[in-house]
Formats: structure tokens, sequence, C-alpha cells
């Protein structure tokens, strides 16, 4: 037995050595007593690849790389002692999940956080941290015996140690009979080695750890007993005593007390003494002083015995970066100029991060931009995969009653849907395209369709009322509803089979088989397969092997159930949240696709071989060293506390903030010609990051170093050589180059060298159609150009026919006209209650309300108030079925909102009822359209090219009202929300409707009523039921009056005392409590009242033609900006629908507000009556 030890600093050839010896005995006798080479578990296919390339070795016969897990594995093989299945994280997740939800009732804190995010994740890490340091169910119960609790922190940790003995002892339990863990092989592999032939007369070498656990520790002794020959590699600048105590301040602390533990457990054991081989070599550096240099130097970095190193060079390079981004493609760059210039291989180059899932995804898009291959050493999670979000979507559409978004998230993963071509056919199956799918969800939104309407066993059909007054609703196509049927029962019918399954199923073991048989129906595996050949296909082997893997990963995870849980009885949200644990835990670790690729991983995982390069990214403040933060469930004072009970767990916070040095030691040494230190100024959102102590110590040891700026994209003040490092791929460079043309177009200087790169492009056809396209994008300025005539008329005919809230949208922006009046784009439908619709509701329960009321010839002020609000019960009762698809009949909130709506009604009909009794005028029109074929007739416009203009509508209410001389008509218009006439709003065409509607009723009064009428006003009536405030107590009456005040009518009023005191006959003087009017003693009109005398409206009315008829010659122009108006209140694009088409920015050349000026009432009177002169003039 001979046991011994290769110590020696970084660089000084261990690896090298161990892998030399390795070598020599396989050539010397490649049959013969096994050799083993021990490895960290990510460190395998390296050693394996350094093996097997080595000249003249034609195998690995008896030689073998193998980890921890992997030799436990054979020995068990060999002995046959191999008890119970193994288990993964995925099912020890998932078995601690079961054991939390069944203990919960016994748990003092744990149970408040099984379900949090990440709890599981921590709870199954000390389980196996327990494991690794051998402690049991057993401590944990004497320990908690023996706790006095003085404290309010004792007795939070009295309260952990309860559920974690209470937890731990079930998980064991568990584990002990049936199931093998991680943590198991180690105890099984220490207990059979002794057994084992494979230690018979075998070598073994252990390389690549900096520290073993107490299990591998046990394991190590084992193989010091039994083995013939351990050769251990420490990272260690001299060999350590069984009795030395070294300082924890120390570099090597860790690695020298890793040698002080098995040099006092190699004394117990009576074995004889271990020797070492100390290499004092620094082969790697050789001809690199730089990085020789840093290695003598970097433990003396804080002391005075550090030296700095006075000459210049390009070994050490150090850059700053703006952020990440920037960072991350300076480092890409710098990969194809070293492949390119320096003769290195990809191989040759390893990126190493500390936190690999801030970088991970962004390294990995930038390289492909870059064409770099790659590894990227990081276990994935496949949460974001079609088959993990199918089953955790099929699991609850079933247990969330079939909602909209759980079966559109299932369908939209392609795995719901018959797979149909010449391969894989399916009875009685046809082909279902991606666009009826969308159809299906857009009627399924439309309609609100959920829960038992998916498995109706009756044909879907569908109606609609086009308008709420409609007695009798359309029917739908009938072609339309078949297919949307087929459709529907397609994609439930597996769905629902997975229901019925799940509700007959007694135990896990049932619900696994109804999952399987879903997957199975689905066609799932086949269809994986065929994902994986097309990823390959395409170029992407990554993508092809997670496709290929995942479809195991998943039945594994099921498998695992099944051996775990299999017998146990639960409830189908029991069995949906340990399903969604597994999914959650699953991780897909891939094999190198490739030799000659960048290694990309975390500085304290993953394992460079031999490299050349090593760029560490990322060195900030709090990431490099990494700031140690309490995550887990024992926090840093409580491992302290359980250690001085005896309890040693794994290093707490504070040791392992020191350890961090050693490992910024070991890959600031890692490569063997050139380190690259760079980290980014700001984060993602902009705030500042400071570069890391690292940075700061790298600097003080080469002053003379090279340190510079990484910049997002190529600048002018750079100099040529500069510039050029930007020139990698062509799908990279021309994006520099674009930007680098922009600047030129604004007027800075353009290096020669962008114009030798645009003339490349141009000479190779596969790019210069790309190069065509792109340069022209430069010149976007994201604006229209007005349509040509021919199409003009082609969208809106030889005549056009317009509404008026159509040109008042033209005036709020004509790109947005365009879209939604020319293009005819729409929103697609929802099933929601939104305003429009309580707007429709409310102007048709009004509508009816007087209608029926002119019918029987009865006024509104006649009714008392039972009979009005029955009345109006009655009607809205009548109406709702016809709102939205009977959306106000479809739910116990939506007929809630329905009686919440019938009271509004109710209190709108009270206001107007005082209105009647107050007021003389009465309603001669209610919903009244105009148009052809309507009862008025369009309103006409001469436009200026000689054609003719209708504009049409539907008027809410017209009133009449008789003088002496003269018949009076105003506008009454219903709003669900407040509003107000803005005369500069009328002034800018932004609010033609009411005027307008006064002026068809007034041009038609004659032919209509049979007599001529003039402008009484135009008002909006709120509908809504006001809540009163007042801190003091109201009576009845005040009530009653604050309600009136609230229900006052906004608008415009002819200036007439007469014509007032007709709409309210109660104001003598003062305000009115009903219209926007106010009467002083002297017979004028208060300042704030909204009024305007006989030639003020003739001068409106003419306004609003002349508007009309500019905004119709504009449409017919085939004006089309994209120049929404902005006020001084809001802007057209606030609640505009179509902003993703228009892609309104106003940081694009011609992208500018349309300022609309705001003015006072008297300013727009000016205004009018200055242009009306102007005319004349």
């Amino acid at each position: 037995m001979a046991i011994k030890f290769i110590i020696g600093r970084a660089g000084s050839g261990k690896t090298e050595k161990c892998l030399n010896e390795f070598r020599q005995k396989l050539l010397e006798s490649p049959s013969g007593d096994p050799l083993i080479l021990l490895v960290p578990e990510q460190a395998t296919f390296q050693a394996e690849h350094a093996l097997v390339t080595t000249p003249g070795l034609r195998g690995l016969l008896r030689g073998q790389v193998l980890s921890f897990r992997r030799l436990a594995w054979r020995v068990m093989q060999e002995t046959g002692n191999t008890i119970g299945n193994p288990i993964d994280d995925t099912g020890k997740k998932m078995l601690l999940m079961w054991i939390l939800q069944q203990k919960q009732e016994e748990l003092r804190l744990f149970h408040a956080s099984a379900e949090k995010m990440g709890f599981i994740d921590n709870l199954n890490s000390l389980m196996s941290e327990l494991g690794r340091y051998c402690l049991t169910p057993d401590m944990l119960k004497t320990q908690l015996e023996n706790m006095v609790s003085d404290t309010a922190d004792e007795v939070v940790l009295e309260h952990k140690l309860h559920d974690l003995h209470l937890v731990y002892r079930e998980f064991e339990t568990q584990l002990a009979t049936k199931y093998l863990d991680a943590e198991a092989y180690l105890s099984h592999l220490a207990n059979q080695l002794q057994f084992s032939s494979l230690a018979k007369g075998a070598e073994l070498w252990i390389d690549g750890f900096y520290g073993f656990t107490p299990q591998e520790l046990e394991v190590v002794l084992q193989a010091m007993l039994h083995f013939k020959n351990v050769t251990i590699t420490l990272c260690l600048n001299r060999p350590y005593e069984s009795d030395e105590e070294p300082n924890e301040l120390d570099l090597f602390y860790p690695t020298a007390m890793t040698m002080i533990r098995i040099q006092k457990k190699i004394e117990q054991l009576g074995l004889s003494p271990a020797i070492y081989e100390l290499l004092t070599d620094h082969p790697r550096f050789t001809d690199r002083p730089m990085l020789a240099h840093l290695e003598q130097m970097y433990e003396q970095r804080l002391s005075g015995r550090r030296v700095a190193y006075d000459q210049p060079g390009d070994e050490i390079t150090i850059y700053s970066a703006a952020n990440r981004r920037a960072e991350v493609e300076g480092a890409a760059r710098e990969i194809i100029k070293m492949v390119r210039l320096d003769g290195l291989r990809y191989r040759d180059i390893a990126v190493r991060v500390r936190n690999i899932e801030e970088y991970g995804d962004l390294i990995a898009t930038t390289f492909k931009d870059y064409d770099i291959p790659f590894f990227l050493d990081q276990k994935r999670t496949v949460l974001h995969h079609p088959l993990v979000e199918f089953i955790r979507s099929a699991l609850e559409v079933i247990l969330n009653n079939w909602r909209f978004d759980s079966v559109f998230r299932c369908i939209k993963t392609d795995l719901l849907l018959p797979l149909v071509d010449g391969k894989l056919p399916r009875k009685n199956s046809r082909r279902i395209a991606r666009n009826e799918m969308d159809e299906l969800e857009n009627l399924v939104l439309a309609y609100g369709i959920q829960g038992t309407r998916w498995n109706d066993t009756k044909n879907w059909s569908f109606t609609r009322y086009r308008s709420i007054d409609d007695a009798v609703p359309d029917e739908a196509d009938p072609v339309f509803s078949k297919r949307m049927d087929h459709c529907r029962r397609t994609v439930a019918r597996p769905l629902k089979a997975l229901q019925k399954r799940m509700k007959d199923a007694v135990c896990v073991r049932d619900m696994i088989e109804a999952l399987y048989l879903l997957l199975e129906e689905a066609q799932v595996a086949e269809r994986l397969q065929r994902w994986s050949e097309v990823a390959l296909l395409n170029g992407r082997p990554e993508k092809s092997k997670e496709h290929a893997q995942i479809f195991d990963n998943i039945i594994d995870m099921f498998d695992q159930m099944v051996d775990i849980l299999g017998d146990e009885n639960a409830t189908p949200e029991l069995f949906r949240k340990l399903v969604e644990t597994g999914l959650e835990s699953i991780r897909q670790g891939l094999v190198p696709p490739a030799l000659d690729q960048v290694l990309i991983g975390s500085i304290d995982r993953t394992r460079s071989a031999q490299v050349a390069v090593a760029m560490v990214l990322g060195v900030n403040d709090g990431v490099l060293p990494q700031a140690m933060s309490e995550s887990g469930i024992i926090t840093e004072a409580e491992r302290e506390a359980l250690t001085n009970r005896g309890l040693q767990l794994a290093d707490g916070a504070r040791r392992k903030l020191m350890d961090e040095q050693f490992l910024i030691y070991t890959v600031l040494c890692s490569p063997s010609k050139r380190l690259w230190l760079s980290y980014p100024l700001a984060d993602e959102e902009g705030m500042t990051l400071l570069s890391s102590e690292v940075i700061k110590h790298t600097k003080m040891l080469f002053p003379y170093a090279k340190s510079s700026q990484l910049h997002s994209e190529p600048e002018s003040t750079m100099s040529e050589s500069e510039q050029a490092s930007y020139i990698s791929t062509p799908s990279k460079t021309i994006s520099y180059l674009l930007v680098q043309l922009k600047q030129w177009m604004r007027g800075e200087s353009l290096s020669d060298i962008w114009f030798d790169v645009y003339n490349w492009y141009l000479k190779h056809p596969e790019w210069n159609k790309k190069l065509a396209i792109l340069t022209g994008a430069l010149a976007y300025t994201n604006e229209e150009k007005p349509l040509p005539a021919f199409t003009s008329r082609l969208l809106y005919g030889d005549q056009l026919v317009s509404s008026v809230s159509r040109m008042e949208l033209f005036v709020a922006c004509p790109f947005s006209h365009f879209a939604l009046n020319g293009l005819k784009l729409k929103e697609r439908k929802v099933f929601r209650l939104e305003a429009p619709d309580i707007g429709e509701l409310y102007h048709a329960a009004l509508s009816n309300l007087f209608k029926e009321l002119q019918e029987k010839k009865i006024t509104l002020g006649s009714l008392n108030r039972e009979e009005l609000l029955s009345k109006t019960s009655e009607i809205v009762e009548r109406l709702t079925p016809r709102l939205q698809n009977e959306i106000l009949t479809s739910s116990h909130r939506h007929r809630h909102i329905a009686r919440k709506l019938t009271n509004v009604l109710q209190s709108s009909a009270l206001a107007l009822h005082e209105h009647d009794k107050r007021g003389v005028f009465h309603p001669v029109g209610l919903e009244l359209a105009f148009g052809p074929n309507e009862q008025l007739p369009a309103l006409q416009i001469d436009l200026q090219d000689g054609r003719i203009m209708e504009v049409i509508g539907r008027i809410d209410r017209i009133d009449v009202a008789q003088l002496e001389n003269d018949s009076l008509l105003r506008i009454i218009d219903y709003k669900s929300s407040a509003k107000s006439l803005e005369l500069d709003e009328v002034f800018h065409g932004l609010s033609l409707q009411t005027l307008t509607y006064l002026d068809v009723a007034i041009s038609n009064s004659e032919k209509w009523l049979g007599m001529k009428t003039s402008p009484a006003g135009v008002l909006y009536f709120h509908v809504h039921n006001p809540m009163i405030s007042n801190s003091n107590p109201l009576t009845e009456d005040s009530v009653v009056k604050e309600k009136r005040k609230s229900f006052k009518m906004s608008g415009l009023v002819l200036a007439d005392h007469e014509v007032v005191r007709m709409m309210d006959s109660e104001v003598q003087t003062g305000h009115s409590e009903l219209i926007p009017v106010g009467l002083k003693k002297d017979g004028g009109f208060y300042s704030n009242s909204s009024i305007a005398s006989a030639p003020q409206w003739d001068k409106l009315s003419q306004h609003v033609r002349e508007t009309i008829g500019k905004i119709g010659m504009e449409i017919v122009n085939g004006k089309v900006d994209i120049s929404p108006c902005r006020t001084s209140k809001k802007t057209a694009c606030d609640y505009c629908p179509i902003k993703p088409v228009c892609k309104f920015d106003s940081q694009f050349e011609g992208n500018n507000h349309n300022v609309l000026k705001g003015m006072s009432n008297d300013e727009v009177w000016q205004a009018l009556y200055s242009k009306r002169t102007e005319e004349t003039d």
C-alpha cells in the first residue's frame, strides 16, 4: 500500500503528471490490474479525451476515468449489493413535497413555506447536506431534546429542528428501504469497496478536487486501505502535517485542510505515512512572465511583499464595458481575432463567469451571431419546452374547469393536434391548419366559451345580435360553425379522456397512467423525434438533443413517481403540485457536441482542461468575490450554533467568502498564454456597477497591463485598426456597417475601411440583396405617402360616405382613420364587458323607455317613482340577453353587474323624469338614423373637386319645444362618462358630433316635422348612479338635491332667457340645477354659462360644415399621415388600438404630433368671426 500526494501551485503540472503516469502504465502494459483516474463529474469527459488522444495509445482496456458516482455504480454492479432503485433530485423533491403535504398539521414553520418558490430546492439541498455530512435523524432528535430556548432566535431554531427532524426522518425512512440517492451511493461505495475485485491490485489517481465531504473522504480512506497505490493531487504551496493549523486567511487554506484531514485519517488507520512530491516548476507559464508573476504574487497582493511587474505586455488585458452586451460582444470579437490571427483553435479558449445564469443566454445568443462554436456548461431547466407546457396546461384544463388560457396554452404547444402526414397517419382525422386554431381561439374569446361547453354533445352553433334592439339574433355561417365544431372536438377529445381517467383514478399510479396515455394518444414521442431530426438538419445540434432527451426525462420522472408514491392516494390538486415540482426539478446536461469549440462555464463548476486563453467576464464588486447571502433554510448564525453543539454542516457564508480567493486564484492562473478580465459599468436597467477588487489588485500588480473600454459599436474617433476589430462575420458586420452609414448620412466622418466592407457586400450576390434592403431602411422615416387617387377611390368609393365620429378620428390621426375605416382593421372581439357595451345598453334602454311612453301617449313626467323604476327594470331585463352574446347572464358576477347597471339606469331615469317635469321640451326623435334609406336623409357636403360627401349617423335624442313665433330643437346625447362641449375642440374638428346632429335635424325639420326650427342647444346627459359624499349628515331632501346636481347636463344652450326657462322652469335667477346656465338678477348670464347667441350658432354651424368639407377632401386625396394630434389634456395615441401598426415614435424623423393649440371660448369666437371676415374680403 503506497499513498502519495502530488502537490504544487497552479500551473505546476499536477494534472499532467497524473495523466503521464497513467499513460505510461497503459503504454507499458495495456492489460493488467485496473487503473482508475477519479475526477469530478464535470471533468470526466475532458480527462477521457486527454487520454484517448495520447499518441501510440491504442485503447483504455485497463484504464478508466470515473467520478465518485460512476465508481459507486461499478462497485455495486460487481458486488451485487445495489439496494433500492436509483432516485435523483427530481424524485427527491417530489418525495419532499409529498411529505410536506402529509405532515402539514404537524409542522411548525415549514407548512407555510411548502409551496413558495425555491423552498423545495433549498430543503432538498439541506437533506443532501445532512446526508453528505453523515448526520442522522436521531442526531437531530437528540439536539432537539437537549435544546433550551431562551431567546426568540433559539425558539425559531428549535422549530426548524423540529420540522427538519420530522421531514428528514420520513425522508430517510423512504430512501433507506426503497431508493438509492447520490449520498447513498457514497455510503454503499465506502462499505462495499473492500469486497470489490476492482480494488484488488488496482492503482488510483485522484485529481481535480479541492476538498472532500465527509462521505467522499470516507471513500478515499477505504481506497487507501484496499487499492495497491493511491495518488492524490492537491493545489498547495507546500505539504502539511496532521498536527498543523493553517491560518484561515491563507490562500491555500481549503486544500491545506484537505491534506491535514487525510493525514490524520492515515495516522488513525495505522497506515504507512504518505509520501509527497512537491512540484516547483511552472511549465504552464513557460515564456509567459506576466502570468507567472500573477501566480506568484496573487497571495501577496495585500501584503508589503507585493512586487509590481514593471514591464509592458499583452498576456494580461483588462477591459471595461458600457454594459454586459458590449462586454460579451467585445469578447466575441476578440475570439474571432485570436482564431484568425494568432493561430489558436476555439478549443484553446475558455470563457468563465461567476454567475452563469446572468451571462449564459447572452453569451449563447452573441456567439451564435458571430458564428463561434461553443459549449455552454450549464444544466438547463426544461420548463420552456413545449412538452412540459403541454403537461402542465393539460392538468390545469381539467382542474380549472377548462379555462380559456389553460386550453389554448395546451393547444399552442402543437402537441395536441393530430399528427397527420404520410409517415404518421391517424384514423378518422384530417389535417387541422394553424389558422383554424386561430379562428377557434377568436371564437372562444368572443363567446366566452369555457367549462362544460367544450364537451357539449350537441354541435356548436353560434348566434349574434347585430344590434341590442334586434329581437331575433342572426345565425352564424353553418359551414364555419361545423368547421369550428370539428376543431373543438379534436382538441377536447384527448383532454376529456384525461379528465375521465383522472376522475376514476384512485392512486398516484392511476394518475400517472392517465397522463402517459395522453402522451401516447397525442403521439408525443413521434413528434419529438421529428422535431429533433428537423433541428439537426437546421444545424442546431443542441436543440436536437434537447428534443431527443426530454421525453426520456419525463418518463423517468413518471417512473420515479410511481416507485415513490404509486400506491398512495392523492387529490388531483396534490398530484398537480407533485408533477409541477418534478418538472421544475428536471435539468438537462448535454455532452459537448463537438471538439473544437469555446468552453463557457461558471468559475466554481466548470473544469477547463489546458487552455491557452481564459476570458473572465463580469469581474464586478459583489460578484467576484461573490457576496454570500443567507438564502437557505439554515442561517449563518444557526449553522454556527449547531456546529457548537456538535452537528457539523457544510461551511457557512463566512468560510465560503474566504474560500472565494482560492477560487479566483485558480481561474486567474488557468490559462497558459493569455488572461482576459472584463467588467460592465452598468446593468440592463442602467444601474451603476463597480469593478471588483480583483481588477484593482491586478492593476496594482501590472501597472503597464493593457486596459481599455469595450464599445457596443465602432466610433469615428477610433483608429482604423480598432474599427477593423468590428469586422468579424458577414452576418454581424453588416449591422455595424449600417450604423456607420447612418452616422455618415448625418454628416459624421467615415473611415475608408467601411467603404471597403460595403463594396465586399456588393460583390457577393448572397449578400447584396440584403444590403439593399437594409440600406434602404436607413432612410426610413416612418412617414406615409398620400394614397394614389385610384387607391383612394377603391377604398372609399366614388361618393364618400362617412360618419361624424370617423371624421373626428381623421382629425385626431389620419393614419388611424385609414387603418380602421379604410383597411377595416379590427381588434378581435373578447367576451368581456367594456365601456362601449355598457354605453350600448344605456342608449337602448333609455330609447326604449321613451318609445314605449310615446306609443302609450304619456310623458315621462307623468309617471310616479314606482312606475318609472319598474318600467326601467323591465326594459333592462329584456335587453340584457341581447348584449355581447348574453354576457350579462353568463355568470353570477355578470348578473351582479346587470343589477348595478339597472340601478344606474333607474337613477338616470329619475333624473330625466325631473327634466321632463321642469321643462317643456319633449322627444320627437329617438335613436334617429340619418343617411340613405333612413328616416332622415344624409347631410350632403359639396367637396372642392365637385363630388358630394354624405354624412351619416344616428342621433340619440331630439327634443322640440314651441315658442310663440318659432319652434326650437335641441340634441341630447347620452354618455356613460362625463363629457363637456369644448369650443376649441369644435374649432379644430375634434368634437363635431352633436353640432352636426343639430344641423341635420334643423335642415330636415320642415319635411320631417312640418315646421321650420331653430337651435335651442346641444347637451350631454351623463348616465350614472352618483355617490354622494359629505362630512356632515344629510337630510333626504339634501341627498335628492345633490343627486340632481350630479345629473346637470353639459353642452351649449341658446342665449335666451325664455329658452333657458323652457328647459328648467324653476330657474329665475341663479344657476340651473339641470343645464349649464346661470341667470343674473339684472337679466344677464353668469360668465360660466355655456351659451351661444343665434348668430354664434349660425357661425358654429357654418364652421362645422366647412370643417367636414375640408376633412372630406383630405380623405379623398388620400391623406394617411401618421400625425396624431396632441392637446394640453391628451393625445390621440392614448387609447389608440393600432399603435403596434403605425409604430409612431417621436424619435423617428417625420414622426411629430399635430399640436392643437388650446383656446378659450372668447378666442374661438374671435377666430370664427375673423375667419368669416377674411373670407368676405
